[in-house]
């Protein structure tokens, strides 16, 4: 991995960070507004509530990948940090960001004594999500079904 720091967001990344949502976005199919992104990437308080890193190229001093977590209180009464979306930017996969986005995130939510750590997959490409997220010691446990309203 190149000159790569993990680390959470802060405001001052908001830019780049602009960015790289937008890549994100679009790889998820999820609609995307300039002026709502720039709101919500300017307010502290969302930042402050879950748990967001960025995988920050020093060199080139621009956020290059993101990732959004949550903590939740199931009703089982466990708590769970969850990694619900997380995005690297194509030229820098295959260097390991990912794998440190996910590996901070965990840290953390260990950390922070959470009960498990989960993250929620795309259908898209669940075959390779599913291997790959194994190196991690997690599989599968559910299937979610959703219909747009």
């Amino acid at each position: 991995m190149s000159d790569i720091e993990i680390r959470q967001y802060r405001t001052t990344d908001w830019k780049s960070a602009i960015e790289v949502y937008e890549h994100l976005c679009s790889f998820y199919g999820l609609q995307f507004d300039l002026e709502k992104s720039k709101k919500f990437f300017s307010k502290r308080n969302y930042f402050q509530q879950y748990y967001t890193l960025v995988a920050f190229d020093l060199a080139e001093k621009k956020v290059v990948g993101l990732s959004f977590s949550e903590i939740v209180t199931e009703a089982t009464q466990e708590t769970c940090g969850y990694i619900k979306l997380i995005y690297v930017e194509e030229e820098y996969r295959t260097q390991g960001t990912m794998t440190a986005l996910i590996d901070k995130s965990i840290q953390y939510f260990k950390e922070i004594q959470m009960d498990k750590v989960g993250v929620y997959l795309q259908n898209e490409n669940l075959p390779f999500l599913n291997y790959y997220f194994q190196k991690f010691g997690m599989s599968p446990i559910a299937t979610i079904v959703i219909k747009k309203l």
